[in-house]
């Protein structure tokens, strides 16, 4: 990814964030569509990049829909063989899958999550998947 394009989605993730803590939804509503509106733009394009589509899933409340572009910015690091950010994302779906109730669907993303992350270097990515996968196990077998 280009440093140019790096910087807007940083920055627009930024906004967001800032947006949603001082509780302005009108200011998150217009920064997430200036941030959907950047991932269409360059969609096909040079500058099309799993980080981008992944953010937008981030800041998307409709759950199913953020799914849809989880799946979307997974395409994208699989055509690229991102591994690193294939296992953010699977983490990701895992999570969302968990705040549906979820668990076993949560789980399997969950192992997915682990599975790219292990050729990485990212300690505190495998921690935080492993302690998920710790958790989503034991309510697995709580429910069974």
């Amino acid at each position: 990814m280009k440093a140019p394009l790096f910087d807007k989605i940083l920055k627009l993730a930024q906004d967001i964030a800032q947006a949603s803590a001082a509780d302005n939804e009108k200011l998150r509503a217009d920064k997430v569509a200036k941030l959907q509106d950047l991932c269409q733009k360059s969609q096909g394009t040079a500058n099309d990049h799993p980080l981008q589509w992944e953010m937008l899933a981030d800041f998307t409340d409709d759950g199913d829909l953020a799914l849809d572009i989880y799946q979307i910015a997974l395409d994208k690091a699989e055509k690229y063989s991102l591994d690193k950010h294939r296992a953010t994302i699977y983490l990701s779906m895992a999570e969302r899958y968990d705040e549906f109730g979820e668990p076993a669907k949560a789980l399997e993303f969950a192992q997915q999550a682990n599975g790219a992350a292990q050729p990485g270097s990212d300690e505190e990515l495998k921690t935080e998947i492993g302690e998920l996968i710790a958790r989503l196990s034991n309510a697995c077998q709580a429910q069974s």
